[in-house]
């Protein structure tokens, strides 16, 4: 795992992707080299830095993408930096996924903000997976999906689902789950949204092996010395506190308490 630092990152590109969300690439070969999962935390005018997972890491030139949604003037001010610029970031940080099982069948579940770090999982590992991969992704309405091309470039089996209906089957990623977990009870899941989807996700795949969930947290100081962003998690002596930003934000869905 590449060490943490605070890095001044010249920024390659910024663009919008959906209504209110943005993509940056940042050049940086320390980021690049981050686990899919992990995330960086960016200073932004105002007290606290915004913890934002990597979209894409691109190790053979150096650049690593962080995708977010404007709902403050934080991410506001984020999506109006030039090209060319600096930006301040801390990271990588956290524990990302793990690799995935090169023959087991591989299921990438994102909800809305959730899909970025699944489609670096993807340009990571995909070509190490044998076995089928599978994306299903969903949001609120069709203008709010991103990476939808993405994947479909990478994968042939990409299903989308929309809340209204827009774009894709109308409901949300947990019906697809269902019936791919059905054909593919030996299957590997990998899954970030927002929490109550991952606690659905977590029901719905009791008993699987290989299920991994990348939580969605507010933080503040984002190396696990504040205690901001602490879930519950199943401990040897029982339940147990765990920080987001330290101990995750990738956990094992055996490994929490919901």
């Amino acid at each position: 795992m590449t060490q943490p630092a605070i890095v001044k990152a010249k920024i390659h590109s910024v663009r919008p992707v959906a209504v209110g969300h943005f993509e940056m690439l940042l050049e940086s070969s320390q980021l690049a080299a981050a686990d899919p999962g992990q995330f960086v935390h960016v200073r932004t005018p105002g007290t606290l830095r915004r913890p934002i997972s990597f979209s894409r890491l691109d190790r053979v030139h150096g650049r690593a993408g962080i995708l977010w949604q404007v709902v403050g003037a934080g991410t506001g001010w984020l999506s109006q930096q030039p090209t060319g610029g600096r930006l301040d970031v801390l990271g990588p940080l956290g524990r990302g996924f793990p690799a995935p099982e090169a023959d087991r069948p591989w299921c990438l579940i994102g909800g809305g903000v959730g899909i970025p770090p699944l489609f670096a999982a993807l340009q990571i590992w995909g070509d190490s997976v044998r076995a089928p991969i599978t994306a299903v992704l969903g949001a609120r309405r069709g203008d709010l999906l991103v990476m939808v091309d993405d994947f479909r470039n990478r994968i042939g089996d990409v299903q989308v689902t929309t809340d209204d209906g827009s774009q894709g089957g109308q409901g949300t990623v947990l019906g697809p789950l269902a019936h791919w977990r059905a054909r593919h009870p030996n299957g590997q899941i990998y899954a970030c949204g927002p929490t109550p989807m991952l606690a659905e996700v977590a029901q719905l795949c009791r008993g699987v092996e290989r299920v991994y969930l990348a939580l969605e947290q507010r933080m503040g100081c984002g190396v696990g010395a504040c205690l901001a962003c602490v879930v519950l998690a199943q401990g040897k002596q029982g339940p147990e506190w765990r920080r987001v930003c330290h101990d995750g934000p990738v956990f094992a869905a055996k490994e929490l308490v919901w």
